[in-house]
Formats: C-alpha cells, sequence, structure tokens
C-alpha cells in the first residue's frame, strides 16, 4: 500500500487454541491521543494480540512517539508509515494489509478500549454462526458535561436496511472484522465523510453482523480535529452516499428510498446545525421533514435551526435539562 516499516517485533502469532487478533490504530498528529490509545490495547485481557500502528505521515513520526512503549506482551508490533498524508481509510487498507491475524479490530487514535474489549468479541465470534461478519460494541462517551454509556439499538443479522437510514453501529473502533472479509471489502480511500456507515453497509451486503450488549469503547467527543467537525466533507459525503445507494435502496421500494435520503439529509442537516451553518441546516432539514414525515426529530432539528444560533443554543439546553 506504499508504507515503510518502522518497526516490528515478536515471530510468535498466535496460540493453538486462541486465534490471532490484529488490531489496526490509525494515526495522524495526535501523539498524546496515541500514547493512551496503544496502551489501551496493551491492557488487554486477550491474548495473542498483533499490534500493526499506521502513521499516515505524521510530522513526529508514530514509531518515535511509541519508541518507549515496551510491546514484548504482544504476539507481533509493527509500525508502517505513509510517505504522504492519504486519509484514514487508505491507512486503514495498510492496516488490515499488513496483519496477518484471523479476525482485525480498528482503534482510532484518539478512542480508547476497556480491557475487556478484545476479548469479549472473540468469544462473541466464536460461538457465532458462520454467516457472522463483524462483531460490534456499545461506547462510553465522554462529552463536556460528562460521561455516559451508549450503546446501538440490538440488530443482529442483515443490517443493510437499517445501515442504509441509520449508523447503527457506530464508529470504526468499536467492530472487529473477520480478517478475510476485511481484505475482500476494502475501505473506499477516495470517500471522504461517512468513511464508517459507507464500509458497513457495503459489508452488510455481505455478511451477518453480533452486537454485544456493553460499553468497551471510550469514545471523547471532546477531542480535537474529529473528521465530523468538517462540515464541507460531510457535504460531500451526503452526495456520495446518494450516489453510491439509491440504487440499492430503490431495491427495498420506493417508500423506503424516500426514507434513506430523508436520513441522509437529516444526517448532513444536523451537521450543519452543529457547526454553525444555519442555512444548509434549514435547507437539509426541511427536505428531511418532507422526504419522511414520520420522523420527529427531523423536525425538531429544524425548529433549532430556524432562528439560527439563538433558537439551536435554546433547543441544546432544553435537551440537556430534560435529559
Amino acid at each position: 500500500m506504499g508504507g515503510s516499516t518502522d518497526a516490528g517485533t515478536a515471530e510468535d502469532t498466535g496460540s493453538d487454541t486462541e486465534p490471532l487478533v490484529t488490531v489496526v490504530v490509525t494515526t495522524y498528529d495526535r501523539p498524546s491521543y496515541l500514547l493512551d490509545c496503544v496502551e489501551s490495547v496493551l491492557a488487554q485481557t486477550y491474548e495473542p494480540i498483533e499490534l500493526v500502528v499506521v502513521d499516515d505521515c505524521s510530522d513526529t513520526p508514530a514509531s518515535e512517539t511509541l519508541a518507549d512503549v515496551d510491546t514484548d506482551s504482544l504476539a507481533a508490533y509493527r509500525c508502517v508509515r505513509h510517505g504522504t498524508n492519504r486519509g484514514v481509510n487508505a491507512a486503514r487498507n495498510t492496516g488490515v494489509e499488513a496483519g496477518t491475524g484471523t479476525y482485525v479490530a480498528f482503534l482510532d487514535d484518539d478512542d480508547r478500549w476497556v480491557p475487556e474489549k478484545v476479548e469479549r468479541h472473540v468469544e462473541a465470534f466464536e460461538a457465532a454462526d458462520e454467516d457472522v461478519g463483524v462483531v460490534y460494541s456499545g461506547t462510553k462517551a465522554i462529552h463536556e458535561d460528562g460521561a455516559r454509556e451508549e450503546l446501538p439499538p440490538r440488530i443482529d443479522g442483515d443490517l443493510t436496511k437499517a445501515l442504509l437510514c441509520r449508523n447503527v453501529v457506530g464508529s470504526m473502533s468499536v467492530v472487529m472484522v473477520r480478517a478475510d472479509l476485511a481484505r475482500e471489502v476494502q475501505f473506499d480511500e477516495e470517500f471522504e465523510a461517512w468513511a464508517d456507515l459507507e464500509w458497513f453497509v457495503r459489508v452488510s451486503q455481505r455478511a451477518a453482523f453480533v452486537r454485544l450488549p456493553e460499553a468497551l469503547v471510550v469514545y471523547e467527543y471532546t477531542s480535537h480535529g474529529r473528521l465530523s467537525d468538517d462540515f464541507e466533507k460531510k457535504r460531500r459525503g451526503y452526495d456520495s452516499f446518494l450516489d453510491r445507494f439509491d440504487g440499492v435502496a430503490a431495491s427495498y421500494g420506493r417508500p423506503f428510498r424516500r426514507k434513506m435520503r430523508a436520513w441522509a439529509a437529516f444526517r448532513a442537516g444536523s451537521s450543519a446545525l452543529y457547526t454553525g451553518n444555519y442555512g444548509e441546516a434549514r435547507r437539509l432539514l426541511f427536505t428531511a421533514v418532507v422526504r419522511y414525515p414520520l420522523e420527529p426529530r427531523f423536525l425538531a432539528y429544524l425548529l433549532a435551526s430556524l432562528g439560527g444560533r439563538s433558537t439551536h443554543l435554546l433547543a441544546r439546553g432544553l435537551s440537556r435539562s430534560l435529559g
């Protein structure tokens, strides 16, 4: 994939009884987050783990950031660096290609895992039917006003219809996937935003999902530089998502196609609202309401956008007080 290996250790790639898990950590210019992230991998209760850190051309190479980290407990460790900044999807593809495990688990550099994360996922895989390709869990979300668990709705099996409307899985950090499936369904390196959801949809067309009823990932909404903060990329993601999956949605019938397009408009509109692009928010949220008026939150968000910053702040205050 055009990367270079900076470091690698360990020859043992697994035991006779437990499958090797490849953990792919993708990173770009967040050394302090990266250290905490990798420490959470080293603290896992499961063995054997192969850690692949993919550095997407950070100013400070990840190999330097992690130089003093003790990785002896791992079955294998390697740090791969891209020669140019190519984006998170390219980094994930590089990590999958470099790995040798039976399963692949992804971890963004500003997220952390609880110690039982990998163990619980492997247990679920080993107990699952052969058609299961992905196991996912909930998150412990850290907001400015405190922490709370966020568990996706309990949906197992074929998730395609659900994912066409909503990301019912979460971020890449909550999933573990069969390695053969990850190699078969590569990440689209041209997809700038909604990349996780886009990949989940394509994977769901080939394999079933199983959800663990636990919050096993620590996700900090206060982290800087998250892709969700960039509305222009979200706007382009909206167009790309509709272009790619409009036909898939239409195969479920015209009413569902309208519903899918409404949810896409809502995701883009809520992002516009969050980033203060109130004109775009009103337009997109109005589109969502017109296409699918049966979803109450579409109207609620539209009303919050009508007065710009003042009504948005009022709605957020009411939401916090009621929550």
